[in-house]
C-alpha cells in the first residue's frame, strides 16, 4: 500500500486545455480525469460563480505520465493568486532507455514554442540529458540516469 503519492500542479490561466494536449501528445500521457468550470457547477456545486468567459476553462484534470501524475487546470489555486508564467515550477522526465529519451526529445523541439535550453548531452550522471522550456513556460529536464538506484548515485563507476 502506498503511504504517499506526489503529483505535481500546473494552474495555467487559460491555457490548460492546450497544456493537456501537449503533454498527451509529446510525454505520451493518459488523461484520467477532466472537468470544467460549467461540468462543475452543474455536477458539483451550483452556488459556484463563474467568471464571464471562463465556463470553459479547466477545474481540474489529471494527466498520467508514466508513474507521474501532472494536475492541470485553468483557475488559479487560491483566489488572490497572481498569475505569473516561469520558471518556478519544474519537473524530470525520466524513461528508462535511450532511445525513449531521444524520442520523446524529438517529439518535444518539433512543437511549436519549445525552447531547448540545454541541447542533449551526456554527463556525470546521465547517459542523456536535455532541458527545455513548454509553451506554458515550465522547465522539463529529460534524463535518461546512469543509475537508477538512490542508493548507488554518486558512487564510481
Amino acid at each position: 500500500m502506498k503511504e504517499l503519492e506526489f503529483a505535481i500542479f500546473l494552474s495555467l490561466n487559460g491555457q490548460a486545455e492546450e497544456a493537456i494536449s501537449f503533454y498527451q501528445r509529446v510525454f505520451e500521457g493518459r488523461v484520467l480525469f477532466k472537468i470544467s468550470n460549467k461540468e462543475f457547477k452543474e455536477q458539483l456545486n451550483s452556488a459556484m460563480k463563474l467568471p464571464k468567459g471562463q465556463e470553459n476553462f479547466i477545474s481540474h484534470s489529471i494527466v498520467q505520465i508514466g508513474a507521474l501524475q501532472l494536475q492541470i487546470a485553468d483557475n488559479p489555486i487560491y483566489e488572490q493568486m497572481n498569475f505569473t508564467q516561469g520558471n518556478q515550477v519544474s519537473f524530470s522526465i525520466l524513461p528508462q532507455d535511450l532511445t525513449t529519451a531521444k524520442r520523446l526529445y524529438e517529439k518535444a523541439v518539433q512543437e511549436e514554442k519549445v525552447k531547448v535550453i540545454q541541447a542533449p548531452l551526456e554527463n556525470e550522471f546521465a547517459d542523456f540529458y536535455a532541458i527545455i522550456q513548454d509553451p506554458f513556460g515550465t522547465i522539463i529536464q529529460l534524463t535518461k540516469e546512469k543509475e537508477v538506484d538512490p542508493s548507488k548515485k554518486g558512487e564510481p563507476r
